[in-house]
């Protein structure tokens, strides 16, 4: 049994155009059907040898070494231009101009310094203490850096770390 409307198709034909139209019409169809089909292929095809052909370059440039090339940059060169000292500003001296420097006990004292640390290093843990009950963040950027943030800008103000 036909659709309703291929029956309808049938009856429009049948009754309006001339017989050779349904051929016609059949005919041009298929036609542009195939043409479809065909440009479907060719699509089909020109995707997968595109896709070739980026693999294809993808690892050529793999194979290839890779090398780094800073081109070379001459340095920046100050140019100082001096003129020569005035022979007034120069001072020299002669051998054998001072005979003798005497110096009594008197005139130099022995001051004995000790190295006093003037920061004591805490731990993590003894940070946060310092600034328990404000919202911070003690961030670890390698071994040896930390950066403790304060969440809120104004508990910054209010804690001084000595």
């Amino acid at each position: 049994m036909k659709r309703p409307t291929e029956q309808l198709l049938d009856d429009v034909l049948a009754e309006a155009a001339p017989p050779g139209f349904r051929a016609a019409l059949l005919d041009r169809t298929l036609r542009q059907a195939r043409r479809r089909k065909q440009i479907r292929r060719w699509n089909l095809a020109l995707s997968a040898a595109a896709g070739v052909a980026l693999l294809t370059f993808a690892f050529w440039n793999a194979r290839e070494p890779r090398t780094a090339s800073t081109p070379a940059r001459r340095p920046d060169l100050v140019i100082v231009h001096s003129r020569p000292l005035n022979p007034a500003q120069v001072v020299s001296t002669r051998p054998g101009a001072v005979q003798m420097v005497s110096s009594s006990a008197s005139t130099f004292r022995l001051v004995q310094t000790r190295m006093e640390r003037l920061y004591e290093e805490i731990d993590d843990q003894q940070l946060l203490a310092l600034v328990s009950g404000k919202p911070v963040a003690l961030i670890h950027r390698g071994p040896n850096q930390a950066e403790l943030i304060f969440l809120n800008r104004e508990d910054e103000k209010g804690v001084h770390l000595q």
